[in-house]
Parts: structure tokens; sequence; C-alpha cells
């Protein structure tokens, strides 16, 4: 097959995996602590590439290689719900996932469940360092769990210390990592470590009745969305181009023939 079909194809499908995380990003422009992906392309050598006669250069074609997860703090917007608490500063806040794994996000807009549980929006526990109030009898005395009573006003001091009507009841799990690239994304807002264990986060401001925007930069986002569509349109052309002139050399040839 001829090498520049096959580098134009290469360069289609990376501009391709290159849209769809554009358009993931544009998507999630308005979810809260979301962190905006960004691509990176490599060149591919194949085991049994050939090089060119009269460069002596192996042929080469271009492939998005991976994402990397841009963790770069988003705005800050005043919501005044005295739920909703955004971290100023490097780190995530500690929640269970539904078989017990630690996750991590930094959207903050929290609720509670009937019981008084302090949860996320999707129903994950908000986990606690520390139980300050007696733990209640039967399923609600999780020790790593915090519980709000059903009145009172609630204060989320800028450490994350729980309080209602001045009363302590708990003290939220805020942590940070040496290398955030370790975290994987699940979902839109959620990050897993792997394994990989953080440390207490120690410049971490909490601000109660605030929530972090997406980091997204809608307008950086739609330039690059045009280039990238105009990339791929352009290699869809030179695809269409080399194929033709294949198929008219072919033919020209075959005509040729006796």
């Amino acid at each position: 097959m001829n090498p520049a079909l096959l580098t134009t194809a290469a360069g289609m499908r990376a501009r391709v995996e290159s849209l769809e995380t554009i358009g993931n990003n544009l998507a999630n422009a308005g979810t809260n602590g979301f962190k905006a992906d960004h691509e990176f392309y490599q060149l591919f050598v194949g085991r049994l590439a050939r090089s060119d006669p009269r460069t002596a250069d192996l042929a080469s074609m271009p492939v998005a290689e991976a994402t990397v997860i841009d963790f770069r703090q988003g705005p800050l917007e005043a919501t005044h719900s005295p739920l909703d608490v955004a971290l100023n500063g490097p780190g995530f806040l500690a929640i269970e996932g539904p078989a017990g794994d630690v996750w991590y996000t930094r959207a903050g807009s929290l609720t509670t469940t009937p019981e008084g549980r302090l949860v996320t929006p999707e129903g994950f526990p908000v986990r606690a360092v520390e139980r300050l109030d007696a733990p209640p009898e039967g399923p609600n005395d999780d020790p790593r769990s915090i519980f709000l009573p059903a009145e009172g006003a609630v204060e989320i001091d800028r450490f994350g210390a729980v309080s209602v009507d001045g009363i302590p009841v708990g003290q939220m799990e805020i942590v940070e990592f040496d290398d955030p690239n370790v975290l994987r994304k699940l979902g839109s807002n959620l990050f897993s470590a792997g394994g990989v264990e953080p440390r207490p986060a120690a410049s971490v401001d909490i601000r109660q009745g605030h929530l972090e925007s997406s980091n997204v930069s809608t307008p950086e986002a739609a330039v690059r969305l045009i280039q990238a569509t105009r990339h791929f349109e352009t290699l869809r052309r030179a695809t269409s181009l080399i194929g033709d002139d294949m198929d008219g050399r072919a033919i020209d040839s075959l005509g040729r023939t006796r």
C-alpha cells in the first residue's frame, strides 16, 4: 500500500481522537471540579517498517499516544449553600466508592442522606479523618462517615472541620499527592489513585459556600476544535487525492498492457 496513504490515514485517526478529547472537554465545561484533558502525539514506527531507499528514513505515522489531565485549579464561584465546599489550592476530597475503594474529587457539591450522612450527589460518603460526635447506634455507626443532625447551622472551617450549631461532628479527609499524574479519571469529576497513598493536605484552604468550576477554557477549546476539524478535512482531501491518483495510475497502466 502507498506509504503516503497510510500516513494520511493515521493522521486522520489521530485527529479523530483529538476531536473526541476536545469535545469531551467542551461537554464538561459546566461540570464542577472537572479537569480538562490534553492529548499529545508521537510518531509510530512499526517493527516491520522499511526505510525509504531514497532517504534511508523509516516510514513513521502520527498517533495520539495519550492524554494528560490538566490539574490546574478552576475558578471558585460563590453559591452560599452551607454544604458546598471548594478547595483553594492543591488537594482532593476523599470519598468512599461503592466497593469500599477510596476515590477523590474536587467537586464539593455535597448533600445528606435521609439518615444525615454527608455524601456527594452520586451518594458516595465523604470520608472523615475522625468522628467527633458520639456514633449513633445501628446502621449509622460508621466511624469514617460524617453525620449531620436534621436541624442546625452547618459550619465548615478552612481545614475541613464540620460543626453544627457550634458542636464539632467530624473532620473531612482532605489529601494531596506528590504527583497528581498518578490519578486516573472515573467519570467526569472522580479520580482513582490506583493504590498510591496520598498525604494529608498541607496547603489547602476550604471555602464553604463555594464551588470550583471546570478549568476548561471554552474559547481555547473552541479554537482547538476548529483547528483539529480543519486538519482532519485537509487530511481527508489528501487521502482522497492519493487514492484517486493510485486508481488513475493503475487504470492507465492496465490500459497499456497487451
